[in-house]
């Protein structure tokens, strides 16, 4: 019966092999990712849902020193999907098809590949949103992009920044004081570069933090993550994991899957002070 139940098993998985060769890149993987800001009165929340078809994450600590700041990683070391760092900035992104942009060659030069040097470069040199764009703008871009990214920090600032109809990069930003910014799988600066529009999430998130925002009372986490809730994924692609951050106090709450009733709490000063051995995000969690 166990080889039977096996020989099924690998017969699925082979028919969808199959299935998959007959589409090109774009539609062979299913697109997710949600990440929002909030703000209200002093407290600031950061949160991403990563959707995808991996069945685990890797995490790994980057401690700061003189040169540059500490970090905390999520995703894979040469393709990073979400960071937090020692200064209270957080760093998110949704994955959006290929768009060419303006490398702008005359600025100064950044190497290394897609992930590994141009965005974790600015999670090292960058304490706030303000020295994000600053960054940005007088850093060499690569000739495309695949994704906008979303940043935030502990003040209470966020920013999107993605490929405007031009290929210059446009600034999303969060407007001052009380409010929110949401991003899905679609270009905020130019919908028509979409996995998906209209976004049922991106709607979803913004009624409910609307609601947050209006109500009588201070933020916590579990209103972010009962937003990050609603707008989980599940079918052709999964919420692999949720990052929700408090930016205000220095706090991640790590949700594996969409099991949102138990969280991993990890204070980003005492971590990077004192990493955890680096591995797959799972082992963060109990058995």
């Amino acid at each position: 019966m166990n080889k039977l139940f096996l020989f099924l098993i690998v017969q699925l998985i082979w028919l969808n092999v199959l299935s998959q060769s007959s589409l090109n890149e774009e539609q062979k993987i299913p697109y997710g990712c949600s990440v929002i800001t909030i703000t209200k009165g002093d407290r600031v929340f950061f949160a991403g849902n990563d959707d995808f078809i991996n069945p685990d994450q890797y995490y790994w600590v980057e401690p700061g020193d003189s040169s540059r700041y500490g970090v905390i990683w999520i995703g894979k070391p040469d393709d990073p999907q979400q960071g937090v760092n020692e200064k209270g900035l957080a760093y998110d992104a949704n994955g959006l098809p290929r768009f060419e942009v303006n490398p702008h060659s005359e600025r100064i030069p950044v190497k290394g590949e897609y992930y590994h040097h141009y965005l974790m470069q600015i999670m090292h040199e960058c304490s706030t949103v303000a020295e994000v764009i600053e960054w940005a703008n007088k850093h060499q871009r690569f000739p495309y992009m695949h994704d906008q990214m979303h940043f935030a920090d502990k003040t209470g600032d966020a920013v999107i920044i993605s490929a405007g109809k031009d290929g210059e990069l446009v600034v999303t930003r969060k407007p001052k004081g009380d409010g929110f910014l949401v991003s899905t799988n679609f270009n905020v600066a130019n919908p028509a570069n979409a996995y998906t529009y209209p976004c049922w999430r991106f709607d979803k998130a913004n009624e409910m933090l609307g609601q947050l925002i209006n109500r009588e009372g201070s933020l916590n986490y579990n209103d972010v993550t009962n937003v990050m809730d609603a707008i989980h994924q599940e079918g052709a692609s999964w919420t692999i994991e949720t990052l929700v951050t408090d930016l205000t106090n220095g706090v991640m709450y790590l949700y594996y899957f969409y099991q949102y009733d138990d969280p991993v709490i990890i204070n980003v000063k005492e971590e990077l002070a004192n990493p955890r051995e680096a591995g797959p995000l799972s082992k963060l969690f109990p058995e």
